[in-house]
């Protein structure tokens, strides 16, 4: 009964994590008077505009993605069954209504922090690149399940930093974001194929013992 009810709170837990991530960035961005309003370029211009730029540059992050999971090298291998292993105790319903709602927040908030602030800012305190690169690499951190996985994440944080600065616009970089959750969180739900627990979860799982069975 309690492991059950910390399952479903995995996605309260989301929920809280993701839209307090919204709130700090709007806390930071009066802190160090970084005027957010001004990054959203789709208020001057149709929105629709913005819109399709996100969902074009959704497309190289999915293909890239495509390619991980499909890998067979064998940390690639282990970091996607902990993944998937961590969706599934997260989001047991498997509800895309969850997802949505789970990639939504993490699109608008994790692009208003590290995007419309942090990326502000560095590049106001150093250059565009410098900038860029910075606060790419803390979204990297704020990411790193492994290695391969901080490498990753540093490289989508360059990507979308590049659209928002290219573009001055937030609204490309969040509908990327969300939509690139959105479908990752539902394939990696549907990809977990036998249950295991925290204890014998792929990353307590030694590659020879996995490839044994």
């Amino acid at each position: 009964m309690n492991d059950r009810m910390e399952r479903n709170d995995g996605f309260g837990m989301a929920v809280v994590v993701e839209g307090g991530i919204a709130v700090l960035a709007v806390l930071l961005a009066w802190l160090f008077q970084v005027t957010l309003r001004e990054q959203f370029a789709a208020w001057g211009r149709p929105l629709a505009l913005a819109v399709g730029r996100g969902i074009v540059a959704t497309i190289p992050m999915l293909c890239v993605f495509g390619t991980l999971v499909h890998a067979k090298n064998a940390e690639l291998r282990q970091l996607r069954e902990h993944v998937e292993w961590m969706v599934g105790e997260m989001f047991p319903r498997k509800s895309a209504a969850e997802f949505a709602l789970v990639a939504l927040l993490a699109g608008v908030g994790e692009e208003l922090l590290f995007r419309g602030v942090l990326q502000a800012k560095l590049i106001g305190w150093t250059t565009p690149l410098a900038g860029l690169w910075l606060a790419s690499l803390l979204f990297g951190l704020a990411h790193a399940l492994s290695r391969l996985y901080f490498a990753f994440a540093v490289a989508v944080g360059l990507f979308l930093g590049w659209i928002t600065f290219q573009y001055g616009d937030l609204v490309a970089p969040m509908v990327a974001h969300a939509l690139y959750d959105f479908v990752a969180l539902m394939y990696l739900s549907r990809a977990r194929r036998r249950p295991v627990s925290p204890e014998t979860s792929p990353v307590s799982e030694s590659t020879d013992d996995r490839e044994v069975r």
